[in-house]
């Protein structure tokens, strides 16, 4: 059976992803419109809502532990 000729397409088959519309967010957005509520919007640009790899080029690394060596008799 070739890729595009399943019944079952998943999302990485082929067969793209949820129908626009069904996601929580966009529900949500459209319950609160019709309730008459406003809908909060982010600013992605500020950078308290941004999510980004920490800087760990000023790391201190921990020495390792070294083990006392008994003396040869």
């Amino acid at each position: 059976m070739s890729k595009g000729r399943v019944w079952n397409k998943g999302k990485r088959n082929g067969g793209g992803g949820p129908a626009p519309g069904t996601s929580y967010k966009e529900k949500l957005v459209a319950t609160l419109k019709e309730e008459g509520k406003s809908v909060e919007i982010i600013d992605l640009k500020n950078p308290i809502n941004q999510v980004k790899r920490m800087n760990r080029d000023n790391w201190v690394e921990r020495p390792v532990r070294v083990t006392g060596q008994k003396p040869k008799v």
